[in-house]
């Protein structure tokens, strides 16, 4: 019987996440294995995927006698999270321990204060914190307050994430295509839109033969098929060609994803290897086509010059690199949004051939982003706004109702015709069109979903999926 049920939150309430959690909660997945190797049986249900109301998953919680609920939720999910924090409270009342965990308790100290329904806050990794508090409600302690996470000395003594607690071949219909990995915990950077919390600045990193003995044990799973959620995957070069190295060692055939990389980090050497162990794509985040901007305001500091050198590098080998741009930088110009929105088909006419794909998003202000602070200070977000986002005041809707950032002076409708010019200015390249025909033509199932995202880009200038629009 289940002792701890673990739920991973969502953007919309009893129906599918519109195609964005197609992944399993990882950071779940991690702490049922920790969870089951201090002898509890825990339990997960991805709300993104598995869209229970309140009412069944009440009935999970009453059918099996469960004592501990722990829920994962970011800023934009709050008020679905509290929604059920609700639902479960006049069931259960103080007889359940409600325990939250995730990005916004994160960002939001006095979060317990204002909603007493929740019992236990957990700031950070829940890996070692939450598995004590665990054991403690389970042996009967009646446990309250916020507790900053206890981080894990080596993720090398974390055990594998337990996968078998998530309907994989529901995220494989979802379009997931690879097993999904950490080699690292914690980005050093600060991005003016990222909401990592402090605390998580710190950077952990796995080892090669931790890595490859979970990528060895989860090998059928996707054929030898992995992608890596690091945010940046060559942060130490030393890590990665140990890896690399390790699995040409192994010798299997294998494909996989470098998740994300800077483009200020990028060795020659280093990619040929990746490539030569079977790498095949990344993510690098431009976020815009102003030098001043990137390096004023995003905090990236790389010229226009040295993102176009190295692509060239990257060119090297057929890499598929996605890029991915934000639109409505505080202080951003109406020429200098222009410029992000053309910059891709720009690099594409100076003989970029390794950038596949590309993604243009409106600014998003989270609680615990510097650009949330800008947002507060010139009072394009209200003081008082998650408050009123968790009681519905604005609607249930986060794409629509959640508030983007545009600077002053440019409109939401400029930007968005911008937006809209620079995936045409790209997407309708003869090269890209032919390019995806030949693709869709060896495997037809493709041409359905690139029809669908083509009329998306005409009539509507977003993709399908699109978070913010």
């Amino acid at each position: 019987m289940t002792d701890v049920l673990l739920i991973n939150s969502s953007f919309t309430y009893g129906r599918v996440a519109r195609g964005i959690q197609y992944y399993p909660p990882i950071g779940l997945n991690y702490l049922a294995a920790s969870l089951r190797q201090e002898g509890m049986n825990p339990r997960i249900i991805d709300l993104g995927i598995e869209p229970l109301t309140v009412e069944k998953i009440n009935d999970v919680i009453s059918a099996e006698n469960i004592p501990l609920v722990g829920i994962s939720s970011n800023s934009p999910q709050i008020h679905i999270t509290m929604r059920i924090v609700n639902g479960m409270r006049q069931r259960f009342g103080d007889k359940l321990t409600i325990a939250l965990g995730g990005f916004h308790i994160s960002n939001d100290p006095t979060f317990l204060e204002r909603y007493p329904q929740v019992d236990i806050g957990v700031v950070g990794d829940g890996d070692i914190t939450f598995t004590k508090l665990a054991r403690r409600v389970l042996g009967g302690e009646k446990v309250r307050g916020t507790f900053n996470g206890e981080m894990t000395a080596s993720l090398d003594d974390m055990p594998f994430p337990a996968y078998d607690l998530t309907p994989l071949e529901a995220y494989k219909e979802a379009g997931l295509q690879y097993y999904p990995l950490l080699g690292t915990r914690g980005c050093p950077f600060n991005c003016v839109f990222c909401s990592r919390s402090p605390m998580s600045r710190k950077v952990r990193f796995r080892s090669a033969g931790n890595l490859l003995e979970e990528m060895k044990r989860g090998y059928d799973i996707f054929g030898g098929r992995y992608g890596f959620l690091d945010e940046s995957f060559t942060l130490r070069e030393r890590n990665v060609v140990e890896f690399c190295e390790g699995l040409m060692r192994w010798g299997k055939p294998v494909r996989w994803s470098a998740g994300g990389i800077r483009l200020d980090q990028i060795n020659p050497d280093v990619l040929d290897l990746m490539w030569r162990a079977g790498c095949r794509d990344f993510f690098v985040g431009v976020e815009t086509g102003s030098e001043r901007v990137r390096r004023e305001i995003v905090g990236k500091r790389i010229s226009d010059k040295q993102i176009f050198e190295s692509f060239k590098i990257l060119d090297r080998h057929p890499f598929e690199v996605e890029a991915s741009f934000v639109l409505g930088h505080p202080t951003e110009t109406e020429a200098e949004l222009a410029q992000t929105c053309f910059f891709p088909a720009k690099l594409k006419s100076m003989g970029v051939k390794c950038l596949t794909q590309v993604g243009f998003k409106l600014a998003v202000p989270l609680p615990g982003s510097r650009l949330w602070k800008i947002a507060l200070e010139e009072g394009k977000v209200p003081p008082d706004f998650i408050d009123r986002y968790i009681n519905f005041e604005y609607g249930e809707d986060f794409f629509s109702v959640w508030p983007k950032y545009y600077p002053d002076g440019i409109t939401k409708e400029r930007v968005l015709e911008l937006k809209k010019q620079g995936y045409l200015k790209y997407y309708l390249r003869p090269e890209y069109i032919l390019a995806r025909l030949k693709r869709d033509l060896l495997n037809p199932k493709y041409l359905l979903q690139d029809l669908r995202e083509f009329l998306s880009m005409i009539r509507k200038g977003h993709s399908t999926v699109s978070l913010t629009e």
